[in-house]
């Protein structure tokens, strides 16, 4: 068994199946056979074949990432918000990127610029600070805001957590 990932053309070429058919196969399109489908899947698995994520969030024009802002990992309250925010992400399919700011709204700011590039569904600002939303706006994915500080217990430190997150995915 190889050790290292194939890509779809050098299945094809191992499968004797074109690269359109192989491609149909893996993503289980019923115009191919089920023994077609079946052989060239024994085929990607012997082989290691994983999808490559770029290629597949392209097409489905969703990357199945959020984005986090923290202000510091360090502080109790964000480090509650986050571990909260990938649980609930991870349930609903989706993985978080996470960032901090360190406080600086400037930094904030930069990290929503530079995520705006397609690799992201959308992105959560978690903060002690009420945000101005207008500073914020984005029209490429949605922007959430959660509120959080060292007061709040940490059952509205989830909740608060799980409606940004489900707003996010809302769009």
């Amino acid at each position: 068994m190889k050790s290292s990932a194939v890509t779809i053309k050098e299945l094809s070429f191992l499968s004797g199946y074109s690269i359109s058919t192989v491609s149909k196969a893996l993503n289980n399109k019923h115009e191919i056979s089920k023994a077609t489908r079946d052989t060239i899947k024994t085929i990607a698995k012997q082989h290691n074949y994983v999808p490559n994520n770029y290629a597949v969030s392209l097409r489905m024009q969703k990357t199945g990432s959020i984005a986090v802002i923290v202000p510091e990992i360090t502080e109790t309250c964000y480090s509650h918000s986050l571990s909260h925010l990938q649980k609930s992400a991870e349930s609903f399919g989706y993985r978080i990127l996470f960032y901090q700011s360190f406080n600086s709204n400037t930094k904030e700011l930069n990290c929503i610029k530079s995520l705006s590039d397609g690799s992201i569904d959308g992105i959560i600002v978690v903060s002690s600070e009420i945000k101005n939303k207008s500073h914020y706006t984005s029209s490429s994915f949605p922007i959430e805001f959660i509120n959080v500080d060292s007061h709040q217990s940490i059952e509205e430190i989830k909740q608060r957590s799980h409606l940004s997150l489900v707003n996010v995915l809302k769009g």
